[in-house]
């Protein structure tokens, strides 16, 4: 988050018993304008106090924000109190600090040598307090006669590395940076218009993947259904090869094989097409031909060795264990 440090400035309480006050309002409630007409914001006083808690360090009284100023610098910046951080309060929404006065800074007060005290407070973009950094003695009692501490030192902050990474010249001024900034962030909603889809031209995930999944059923449907056609083509073409003497009974087996793709089906029924009779169509199985003697081949027997480019050894061995 970024943040700014400011410092305001109230005038110390009236003394009482030639002593300096122990109590001191630090942050005001709600909102709340300087003299300069910028307004800042403290609707959150409990976590102002946290988060000044946090770093777990006092906050010191300087002369001057010298903390804020002089400190970063290497140059004096001694602490003339110190406000306990864990004795903040709040107080109707007021923040307010306890102050331990050390020597010198008890005697710079009943001396009337200094008349305010300015707190200083981070804040970010919106005005909102953030949390406070360090306290000052100041005899300045216009705030808009104040630093705006917005930085860590007292040098305005170099905007070379920022015109680098916007790829201008390093002499470039800062309405150009500002509008180059503008171009960019104009250019990414650009972007990220452009990436939003079009919600009707997609669908979800799911519905998507339901569709793949019905899609591949149908087509193994299809792939079932043409292999079971073509296995019934099969059987027909090779028990009408087998009716018609073309195919011996025990090749069925065989020639059914040759016909389980759908390649090898055009191939057996080419030949078939064109295939003589090699037995007759009334002919018996072996055990009902009483010429057919085990170990030899009768003629119609020796017809389909031919046919089918089979030894008699291979044909008597199919048929003797039909």
């Amino acid at each position: 988050m970024d943040t700014n440090t400011l410092a305001l400035n109230f005038q110390i309480p009236a003394l009482e018993s030639e002593q300096p006050p122990e109590w001191l309002p630090l942050i005001p409630a709600d909102t709340f304008t300087g003299r300069d007409q910028r307004t800042w914001h403290n609707p959150e006083p409990t976590s102002v106090i946290i988060a000044t808690q946090a770093p777990g360090l006092d906050l010191p009284l300087d002369i001057e924000h010298a903390t804020e100023l002089k400190g970063p610098k290497g140059e004096k910046a001694e602490a003339y109190g110190w406000f306990p951080i864990a004795e903040l309060e709040n107080r109707n929404g007021v923040i307010w600090g306890r102050i331990e006065w050390n020597t010198e800074g008890r005697d710079l007060i009943l001396g009337k040598k200094y008349r305010y005290y300015s707190p200083a407070f981070k804040f970010n973009a919106a005005g909102q307090v953030i949390r406070l950094v360090s306290v000052g003695l100041t005899n300045r009692s216009n705030l808009h006669e104040l630093p705006a501490l917005n930085r860590q030192s007292e040098e305005e902050p170099s905007m070379k590395l920022i015109l680098a990474a916007l790829g201008l010249a390093a002499d470039a001024d800062e309405a150009t940076a500002v509008s180059t900034i503008n171009t960019l962030q104009t250019q990414h909603q650009t972007a990220l218009n452009r990436q939003a889809p079009d919600l009707t031209q997609y669908v979800p995930k799911e519905t998507h993947q339901l569709a793949l999944n019905r899609a591949e059923d149908a087509e193994q449907k299809l792939v079932n259904n043409q292999t079971e056609a073509l296995e019934n083509s099969a059987i027909a073409l090779v028990d009408d090869g087998i009716e018609n003497g073309k195919i011996a009974p025990a090749n069925r087996d065989h020639f059914l094989g040759l016909c389980s793709q759908q390649t090898g089906f055009d191939q057996v029924k080419a030949l078939l097409d064109t295939a003589p009779k090699v037995m007759a169509a009334e002919q018996k199985p072996k055990d009902a031909l009483p010429n057919t003697q085990a170990g030899k081949l009768s003629a119609e027997e020796l017809a389909v060795c031919s046919q089918l480019d089979l030894t008699e050894d291979e044909f008597i061995a199919v048929r003797d264990d039909a």
